[in-house]
């Protein structure tokens, strides 16, 4: 059903006027929120809402058809029920709109007779060579060109980072995690029934977009699987793609059918498939959203080769279980990289642990010692990236300062897991990631960026890709 031609999205993304069908003046109907997400976030070209009987509508003057329209329009975006739609789309084809976002639902996700209408409206997008992103989508974000048309009303740091989401309640989780996380977003695609446009083809349009550097993607399933590994698989060979797969179970997979229509397909499948294209795939949003934040702030590093600076045993240990699986080595240190640890420390006998990872304990409190001590690891040679926990206290002031000295001194990619909460770590977030430096709360999510880091510099140094 998805379209295999080049398609411009262009018009979608970058529009200097629209319209918007169905704009109502109560704040309960999606067409009353796009317009206000359109206002809201600033688009500074022309926006035309349509609606038969109002006449303004936060402040904006309303055409009771898109033939009142004074001037041909760029983008249309439909908040029309699910017949309605065809005939609005039908009109947008007649006055040449270039690109078209419908939002209703009730089409292929119902059953027979929604495939039936969806069949009528991917004839109608086909008869005009009219690109259409949906049905039964949240929308899209621009926040490139301040254009959001999602039926909720946001504003989003700026940054490098696209997505691409199957669903909108998936997609708004992962934007929402992004803001929590200090990510910036680029832009965001709702492809929800993926009748006219898919998958492929957003990371087409993404592969050459300029200010997108990582692609993170929501996948449920869709009707060309072998199109979507390819496409990926070579934008991988540009600029990062971080896949999320859901649908693992049969029960999800049934209920894919009826949430987008598409049928989620084998997991393991698709898994293996993303894997051996070269895509890094995850396990969770939380996953997604740390692996695209490191790709988006570090350079890759050389190789595999991975460090651990802590004070605390436990979560290296939770690392290392998620790190060797995504083909990282913990290596050993160079005996020049413990004669410099014992002089930091001050001892040639120290109460500590001298290996990889290299676990300072009680010496480690203080600031001065823990960043001379992540500067001697980040000099190792057989360190290609270095992940430096340090857990959050009332007395003890967190090592954000010494840290970013140290990763500016030796330029290694760094990442920092300063176990605690966002309250205690905001401002050393703010700070780190300023200046590049991803810095995570949660073990975990450390090991999962690490492990993002390391894939792509395999990849890009033409090694053998990491089983992650």
């Amino acid at each position: 059903m998805i379209t295999a031609r080049p398609v411009d999205l262009q018009p979608i993304f970058y529009p200097e006027s629209i319209a918007i069908f169905g704009v109502t003046d109560t704040p309960d109907r999606v067409g009353y929120n796009i317009l206000q997400s359109v206002l809201f976030g600033g688009f500074t070209g022309k926006v035309y809402p349509i609606h038969p009987r109002h006449q303004q509508v936060l402040g904006c003057k309303v055409y009771k058809s898109l033939a009142d329209v004074p001037e041909p329009v760029d983008m249309a975006i439909i908040c029309l029920n699910q017949f309605a739609t065809i005939e609005a789309l039908e009109s947008c084809g007649r006055a040449g709109v270039k690109g078209v976002i419908c939002n209703a639902g009730g089409y292929r996700e119902t059953g027979e007779a929604g495939q039936t209408l969806e069949r009528r409206l991917v004839d109608t997008a086909e008869k005009y060579g009219l690109p259409v992103i949906g049905p039964n989508t949240l929308g899209i974000i621009n926040n490139d060109g301040n254009f959001y048309s999602t039926f909720y009303p946001l504003r989003l740091p700026p940054g490098k980072v696209s997505i691409i989401s199957q669903s909108g309640g998936i997609g708004l989780n992962v934007i929402h995690m992004a803001i929590d996380e200090g990510l910036g977003i680029n832009k965001f695609i709702g492809v929800g029934n993926c009748s006219n446009i898919g998958f492929a083809d957003c990371l087409d349009y993404l592969e050459n977009d300029d200010s997108t550097s990582v692609i993170g993607v929501y996948i449920e399933g869709t009707s060309d699987a072998g199109r979507f590994a390819r496409t990926a698989g070579r934008v991988a060979r540009k600029k990062p793609v971080v896949v999320y797969k859901a649908g693992r179970v049969m029960d999800a997979d049934r209920f894919t059918q009826t949430h987008t229509g598409s049928s989620a397909g084998s997991f393991r499948l698709y898994r293996d498939i993303l894997r051996q294209h070269g895509v890094f795939t995850v396990s969770s949003v939380s996953e997604l959203v740390a692996a695209c934040k490191a790709l988006a702030l570090q350079p890759l590093p050389e190789g595999n080769r991975v460090g651990i600076l802590t004070h605390t045993a436990g979560p290296s240990v939770v690392m290392i279980d998620h790190l060797k699986p995504a083909g990282c080595i913990i290596t050993a240190l160079f005996d020049e990289t413990i004669s410099r640890v014992k002089r930091i420390i001050g001892s040639d006998d120290p109460p500590v642990v001298l290996k990889n990872p290299l676990d300072a304990a009680g010496l480690g409190f203080r600031g001065p010692i823990y960043g001379s001590l992540a500067e001697a690891m980040l000099q190792d040679k057989n360190v290609d990236l270095l992940l430096a926990v340090y857990c959050l206290h009332k007395n003890w002031e967190l090592p954000a300062v010494e840290l970013l000295a140290a990763h500016k001194r030796i330029q290694k990619p760094l990442i920092v897991n300063f176990v605690g909460n966002w309250l205690g770590c905001r401002q050393d977030q703010e700070f780190l990631q300023k200046a590049g430096v991803p810095l995570f709360t949660e073990p975990e999510k450390a090991a999962v960026a690490a492990s993002a880091l390391v894939h792509y510099g395999t990849r890009q140094k033409g090694g053998v890709c990491c089983d992650c």
